[in-house]
């Protein structure tokens, strides 16, 4: 990393309040756009921390700005899959086979499943005892059916797919554990892209298989990269939003009895709510050659921590950043990223999103926690934020 007169930061930092950033990304934001960091999960690493939103924008668009992980210099140790670890152009080719599956009107498709699948979700929720735990009977569940459903794959495996998964992303999983995941998600995909071929359906993997590795365009081993890429993103972000998204929600009951009275505004507190909460709080890049942000120079092989949680917490973009506000105007943010790897399923989550949290809210008009606040233990040691369990009583 350059030399600098900044003084520099240790990363990460600590939240003090579940549901706002560390209370230092205010003081970084407004001292520089970009900052030095050093990397206690790292011992002698270093990383830039992109804290504003325009900058975090200008680098997640910015294709000299590498998610390659093998990479000299990348600041996070993750094992990825390979399309999240590719830069265009190899990663357009291999986003377009996926993008028509997520586009308007196959996302629409899906909006009568997903009420479906909510419904009965609810239905076994209201006709068992008046206190439960949201998590595993509903957050955990609705975004692994979608997935599922979407994927071709049977629920029957769904533990397997979510301990796998969890063990993956868990913050505190060593390299070999994480890599022994991995490894255990490609063997079940590479399974389900034999069964495909051999047995086609009306689902994306069969699609994907038709289309893509029949014609050669990708093999299927590729197809089982990218089929693992989908049932991962396609649920965990998903599960974490449910939980702290209802509880978020149940913290502002006045804005809770809005959305309970009008459907119109389930789109709008989605948006709000991924801002706010920003459950993925940032996102790893290296550069490839220098390149100037925000008036500070980043050399090739330096990495980049893009705080995704202090960027939606802008004050030069948002009015009073810190309120919750379903109401607001501004309606951009990066919760999902920007540029080349903005969230493919961005849509589908958002629609999940909308239909659960407006369900819940016009089932159950009197819910309520279960526990004190203090008491809800939140997913601080794992690299998505959440909560692991949401006790509630049903009214």
């Amino acid at each position: 990393m350059n030399d600098t007169e900044c003084p520099v930061v240790t990363y990460p930092m600590e939240r003090t309040d579940p549901f706002h950033p560390p209370p230092e990304y205010a003081g970084l934001r407004e001292r520089a756009p970009v900052v030095p960091a050093r990397l206690s999960f790292r011992p002698g690493h270093d990383a830039w921390l992109v804290t504003r939103y325009r900058e975090a924008r200008q680098v997640l668009d910015d294709t000299r700005f590498s998610s390659d992980s093998r990479l000299p210099g990348f600041p996070v140790r993750r094992a990825h899959s390979a399309l999240i670890r590719m830069d265009p152009p190899e990663h357009t080719h291999y986003r377009a086979m996926l993008a028509p599956e997520f586009v308007g009107r196959r996302v629409a498709e899906l909006r009568p499943v997903v009420h479906r699948l909510t419904g009965r979700l609810l239905d076994a929720l209201d006709s068992g005892p008046a206190e439960v735990d949201l998590v595993p009977t509903l957050a955990m569940p609705l975004p692994s059916l979608v997935i599922c459903h979407l994927l071709g794959v049977s629920y029957a495996d769904h533990v397997f797919l979510q301990e796998r998964t969890a063990a993956a992303l868990r913050a505190t999983s060593t390299p070999e554990e994480i890599d022994q995941a991995v490894a255990d998600l490609g063997d079940y995909m590479d399974g389900v892209v034999r069964e495909k071929t051999a047995n086609p359906g009306d689902d994306l993997l069969s699609r994907l298989v038709a289309e893509q590795v029949r014609t050669g365009r990708c093999t299927p081993e590729v197809a089982a990269d990218l089929a693992r890429l989908l049932l991962v993103a396609g649920h965990v972000t998903t599960v974490n939003m449910i939980g702290l998204g209802l509880l978020t929600l149940l913290r502002n009951p006045r804005q809770l009895e809005e959305l309970r009275a009008d459907e119109r505004l389930a789109a709008p507190a989605v948006t709000e709510l991924l801002r706010h909460l920003s459950i993925t709080p940032s996102l790893a890049r290296v550069a490839t050659e220098d390149i100037e942000v925000g008036g500070c120079l980043i050399k090739a092989g330096d990495g980049v921590m893009i705080l995704l949680s202090s960027a939606n917490r802008d004050e030069r973009e948002y009015a009073d950043p810190d309120r919750f506000d379903i109401h607001r105007a501004e309606r951009q943010n990066l919760a999902f990223g920007w540029g080349p790897h903005l969230c493919l399923g961005a849509s589908l989550a958002r629609l999940e999103l909308q239909v659960v949290l407006t369900a819940v809210a016009r089932r159950f008009p009197r819910l309520e926690l279960a526990v004190d606040l203090d008491d809800i233990p939140f997913r601080h040691k794992v690299n998505i934020y959440g909560v692991h369990e949401l006790p509630v009583v049903l009214k």
